[in-house]
C-alpha cells in the first residue's frame, strides 16, 4: 500500500560520502530503530569503501539537550565505525537544513560521490530537495525500516509506517510552498515512480 511513495536507489559506485539522516531518536543514549536501519546500512557501504566518511545529520530539534548526530555517532561508533570517519552535522533542525548544511560539509571537504542513506518514506522528500539545493553527482539508498516512536515531539509522527507515510506527504506539500522543491518533481516521481529529471 505505501509502495507508490517510495522511489528506486540509484546507487554509488564508490562513494568518498554517505549522508545520514536522523528519523528521530528515543532517548539521549539510542536511535530509534528506523534511525539505527540508516546507520547499520551506512556501516555496510563503508566497511566496502572504508576511505569513505560518514555524516551524521540532525542537530537536537527534539528537545533532549543533546544533538541527534551525537547519538547517532556514538551508535555508529558501537558498529565499528571509527571516529575518523564520522562527521557530525549538529545544526540542522529539519530535512531542509539536513540537506543544506550537509552540503556545505560536502562542498568543504571536496567529496566527490555524496550519497543519501534514507529512509525508504523519506526519501521522495529528501531526494528532491537535494536536488532543489544543486547537490553535484548525488546519489541515494533507500533503506526499509519497521517504525518506532521517538522523543517528545517526534513520538505520534513516528508511530507506525503509516504516518510516517502521512506526515512525508504532508510535509512535501510544505516543503513545496516555501519553495524548497517543486511541484513538477512530485508529479513526475508519481506518474514513473521514480525522480530522475
Amino acid at each position: 500500500m505505501l509502495n507508490f511513495w517510495k522511489i528506486a536507489d540509484h546507487r554509488p559506485l564508490r562513494p568518498d560520502c554517505l549522508v545520514v539522516i536522523s528519523y528521530s531518536v528515543k532517548n539521549k543514549s539510542e536511535p530509534t530503530r528506523q534511525t539505527k536501519a540508516l546507520i547499520e546500512e551506512a556501516y555496510k557501504w563503508w566497511k566496502n569503501f572504508p576511505q569513505a566518511k560518514v555524516i551524521m545529520s540532525t542537530g537536537d530539534n527534539q528537545g533532549l539537550g543533546v544533538p541527534n548526530s551525537t547519538i547517532m555517532a556514538d551508535y555508529a561508533l558501537s558498529l565499528g565505525l571509527p571516529r575518523k570517519n564520522i562527521i557530525e552535522e549538529d545544526k540542522s533542525s529539519n530535512t531542509y537544513e539536513n540537506l543544506l548544511y550537509s552540503e556545505q560539509i560536502i562542498q568543504k571537504e571536496g567529496f566527490k560521490q555524496p550519497t543519501l542513506v534514507v529512509l525508504d518514506l523519506h526519501s521522495r522528500r529528501a531526494v528532491t530537495i537535494a536536488k532543489k539545493l544543486g547537490w553535484k553527482n548525488l546519489h541515494w539508498i533507500t533503506v526499509f525500516s519497521e517504525a518506532e516512536s521517538g522523543f517528545g515531539n517526534k513520538a505520534f509522527q513516528t508511530s507506525s509506517r503509516s504516518l510516517i507515510l502521512i506526515y512525508e506527504m504532508l510535509a512535501y506539500v510544505y516543503n513545496m510552498l516555501q519553495g524548497e522543491l517543486s511541484s513538477r518533481s512530485l508529479l513526475t516521481g508519481l506518474n514513473h515512480r521514480s525522480i530522475f529529471l
